[in-house]
């Protein structure tokens, strides 16, 4: 079995015995889930999209002019996610208006959401959080019409309400949903954020003392 089968595997398993506690039931799922307004692009769009979104994780300068004529052509979530990667090491502050057009455009989706979110997290403004979600912290109540959800989803909305129960400084809850990034997906990066925001170094312990 690789290690992307196990992972799947423990998170899906993860997830029926933590929805059978909280009367839900869903699966995650390391298999894509694309848009369908994605998937009813031109077939040649979609195949252009998917060399640039390589692309940009290296050298977002390279593909940004054609990312912007594919955003005005097709406003969607995946592409507008794709050029906030791309000016994350160009021009930072325009990966931010990137971010908050996204969730203006597509405020439904839950990758729009998490970024915008992060966004105002990094801004110390956790109380925007609950309304970016409708006051649902779980994907299952987000999104009721939905059975199946991509483990990305299920890390990005959780580490989010980590963060934000972290700023509110709720960190029981904040340990709670931890534990679950933990067993779900420990080594993502969503994870990682939130193990440093919550084990914070030596350095950062005696800093913290000598100027609370």
């Amino acid at each position: 079995m690789s290690k992307k089968t196990r992972a799947s595997s423990r998170a899906t398993a993860h997830t029926a015995s933590y929805n059978k506690a909280t009367e839900e039931s869903y699966q995650l799922t390391s298999a894509p889930i694309l848009d369908q307004r994605f998937r009813n692009l031109p077939q040649d769009v979609q195949d252009e999209f998917n060399k640039l979104s390589k692309i940009a994780e290296v050298n977002g300068a390279e593909v940004i002019p054609r990312l912007l004529e594919l955003k005005q052509q097709y406003p969607l979530p995946l592409i507008y996610s794709c050029l906030a990667i791309a000016y994350g090491r160009v021009d930072p502050e325009k990966q931010k208006q990137i971010i908050t057009e996204n969730y203006q455009k597509n405020p439904k989706n839950i990758f729009s959401r998490c970024n915008y979110a992060r966004l105002c997290l990094a801004e110390n403004e956790p109380d925007e959080i609950p309304q970016i979600f409708e006051n649902h912290f779980e994907l299952k109540n987000l999104y009721p019409k939905r059975n199946q959800f991509h483990y990305t989803e299920y890390t990005g909305l959780t580490s989010v309400i980590c963060e934000y129960y972290i700023q509110k400084k709720q960190t029981e809850q904040a340990k709670e949903l931890f534990a679950k990034l933990q067993e779900i997906s420990p080594d993502s990066g969503d994870t990682q954020h939130i193990k440093k925001l919550l084990e914070p170094g030596f350095f950062q312990r005696i800093w913290g003392k000598l100027f609370a």
